[in-house]
């Protein structure tokens, strides 16, 4: 039909354009093929699947690449059926750790990565034909192969955490509008961005028992602000006595602390915001992460001398005092080990009335934990239990401010979102931050969830490596849109 002389040449561009010969050439073979008893109703039915596109799985398979710390990892190519043709999609998605103890792909003994692409292929034939629409189907059949496999976890997370991204590729869709649609939000705002900034601990051998020391920034500019804090924090290390070779970076490009005591470090943060004259927009947070410090056998806490242990009440005591003197802390994150209840009520009890808030990456980490502190029970909604169990379980609820979650401590996107939605509907006000990954890659997708909720907060390092960089641009490139 195309090649006829007497076609005009704009009609030629579009018949090329929507493929509109092979179209018909395949349904006529259909029909042939089919020879069905109403054709019209086949032809209908053919043509009605191209007006209304459904993007189809048909094979995933996995090519070998090297992640931004030079180790053997993962990508996933799909290959859909859309719109009448055979598409591939290669994910934006690298599997990337939630825990450091975390390998990057389970591979059993092998060195290399055959054996995950071959799990991976495996996978594929269970998914053949499932709609890339149909997440929960997908991470059922997914949820399924993972217990049959159960050291496969992060064979199945990428495929899962990909399937939106395909979607919204394919659609012609933006991504966090179509994580909206996912998460029922109706309205979003900017997130505030809760930078890494220094870390501390016995993870990096620093003496100072602070996680990490956060800058929080939101609003017009916070890209900008936070950069001029940094490069501050940078220069301030350099000039100090031990020059370039104290400059050192933990792996998310966090500054590792240059100072033994907290204070040292609070100092080297505040002179840097003084510098950079942003003393009344740029505020800071602390994650204590109080499990490092933690004293099982004696239930307290060993925060500045293991000869002289802190009890949960000196403990936050010494948090209260913290705060008063260094008014620009306005949230504190774990502050109290997870299974310190006790510990817990008291502090949320003592800082209820403060403008500092209290996070944790623990207490609601799943639907289960989040269920212990959100739920009232009663004797009609649990008449197996006795009122002394009641009122010891409701007496354990923790109300806590905020949420820390990296995206893939979930096994697929479907684990995620019941979580989150959960929360959301029992605690409106509770704030979420979206945690980047320890391994860093170009992988932004946390960025476009942020994006997605209501009342959420990114995690990010600072804006040093080139991964990050990439990130940031996500974010700026994400709040242009939301103008």
């Amino acid at each position: 039909m195309s090649k006829s002389p007497y076609i005009p040449p704009e009609v030629k561009a579009y018949i090329e354009q929507y493929k509109i010969e092979d179209i018909i050439k395949d349904a006529v073979n259909t029909i042939l093929s089919q020879k069905p008893a109403d054709p019209y109703t086949t032809f209908s039915q053919y043509f009605g699947k191209l007006s209304t596109p459904v993007i189809e799985l048909d094979q995933i398979s996995g090519l070998e690449v090297l992640n931004n710390e030079l180790k053997s990892t993962i990508q996933l190519i799909f290959t859909v059926q859309f719109k009448n043709q055979k598409l591939h999609f290669n994910s934006p998605l690298y599997f990337s750790q939630a825990f450091s103890e975390q390998e990057i792909f389970y591979d059993d003994e092998q060195k290399n990565m055959k054996q995950a692409i071959q799990e991976i292929e495996k996978v594929s034939l269970s998914l053949r034909g499932k709609k890339s629409k149909d997440q929960k189907q997908v991470d059922d059949t997914l949820m399924k192969y993972l217990t049959e496999h159960p050291n496969r976890i992060n064979v199945i997370q990428q495929i899962s955490f990909s399937l939106l991204p395909l979607h919204a590729h394919f659609m012609n869709q933006s991504l966090s509008k179509l994580l909206c649609q996912q998460f029922n939000t109706q309205e979003t705002k900017t997130p505030k961005i809760f930078l890494n900034l220094l870390q501390g601990s016995k993870v990096v051998g620093s003496k100072c028992k602070i996680y990490k020391f956060l800058l929080i920034c939101d609003g017009e500019g916070a890209v900008q602000k936070i950069q001029n804090v940094v490069n501050n924090v940078k220069k301030t290390i350099i000039s100090g006595k031990k020059g370039e070779a104290g400059l050192q970076y933990y792996q998310d490009g966090t500054f590792i602390c240059p100072g033994d005591t907290i204070p040292d470090n609070l100092k080297i943060i505040e002179q840097a915001i003084d510098a950079a004259q942003l003393k009344d927009q740029v505020q800071l947070g602390l994650v204590w992460l109080a499990e490092l410090f933690y004293v099982p056998e004696e239930k307290k806490y060993d925060l500045d001398n293991p000869k002289k242990l802190l009890d949960a009440d000196q403990l936050i005591d010494y948090y209260f005092k913290l705060c008063q003197e260094k008014p620009n802390i306005v949230y504190l994150e774990d502050p109290i080990h997870h299974s310190d209840i006790v510990g817990w009520t008291k502090i949320t009890n003592k800082f209820k009335d403060s403008k500092v808030k209290l996070g944790s990456r623990r207490l609601y980490s799943n639907i289960e934990k989040a269920k212990k502190h959100c739920e009232v029970l009663t004797l009609q909604t649990n008449p197996e239990l006795s009122e002394q169990q009641i009122n010891q379980m409701n007496n354990e609820r923790i109300n806590i401010d905020y949420i820390y979650k990296p995206l893939y401590e979930y096994n697929t996107f479907t684990e995620l979102q019941n979580h989150l939605s959960y929360l959301n509907s029992k605690k409106s006000t509770l704030q979420f931050i979206i945690g980047d990954s320890l391994v860093d890659t170009e992988d932004s997708y946390f960025i476009d969830v942020a994006f997605s909720l209501p009342n959420s907060n990114i995690n990010i390092g600072p804006p040093i490596k080139y991964e990050k960089i990439i990130k940031y641009n996500k974010f700026l490139k994400l709040c242009h849109e939301s103008d």
